[in-house]
């Protein structure tokens, strides 16, 4: 009978074991390639990043012991924004060579998150990455909120790298929104 308990005991074992998964941080480097028209016309810039999520936990990578299978960001989300925001206005002809009132750019990261949801054996990520740009011409501004929510199913739970790959994607989306976005461009134009 004791041999029969402890098989019994070490099956439940490497079954909880099995369902355990663990924290990660991931290193982020959004990257935006922006469409339409080249509407900076040599105006000088100026690039502000906020970072103003509630939390710095992106979400719970699931598990058993769901509340400590944390995912973060490990590298400066707002210094990684605002490389992408410089490549992004460089791209769209901003770079100070014009007479133009300069500008003044506000990027805001409002919400980055992160869910699973496991159904049998398909787990399912949510991503949702929500960015506000605001941009100021004298007295004029425009502002434009941009979000991208994206879902994807794995056999296994995605390693670090693959999460990174993801996240990244979904906050590259919102940007490349942001920066392609025609009312902006018009704004710009006008003032």
């Amino acid at each position: 009978m004791k041999p029969l308990f402890f098989t019994l005991g070490l099956s439940l074992s490497l079954l909880m074991g099995g369902c355990a998964v663990s924290p990660q941080s991931v290193y982020l480097q959004p990257q935006a390639t922006p469409t339409g028209p080249s509407y900076g016309q040599g105006r000088a810039i100026t690039i502000k990043v906020e970072d103003r999520r509630s939390s710095s936990v992106l979400g719970s990578r699931g598990g058993v012991y769901e509340s400590s299978s944390v995912i973060t960001i490990s590298n400066d989300i707002t210094g990684a924004l605002m490389i992408a925001a410089q490549a992004s206005t460089a791209q769209l002809g901003f770079d100070g060579s014009s007479s133009l009132a300069p500008a003044q750019l506000t990027l805001i990261l409002e919400e980055l998150t992160y869910d699973t949801k496991t159904k049998g054996l398909v787990n399912t990520i949510s991503i949702d990455a929500k960015i506000t740009i605001t941009t100021t011409v004298g007295d004029s501004s425009h502002t434009g909120h941009y979000r991208t929510q994206r879902s994807h199913e794995f056999s296994q739970l995605p390693d670090a790298q693959k999460n990174q790959e993801i996240i990244s994607e979904a906050l590259s989306m919102s940007l490349e929104r942001g920066f392609s976005d025609i009312s902006l461009a018009n704004f710009l134009g006008q003032n």
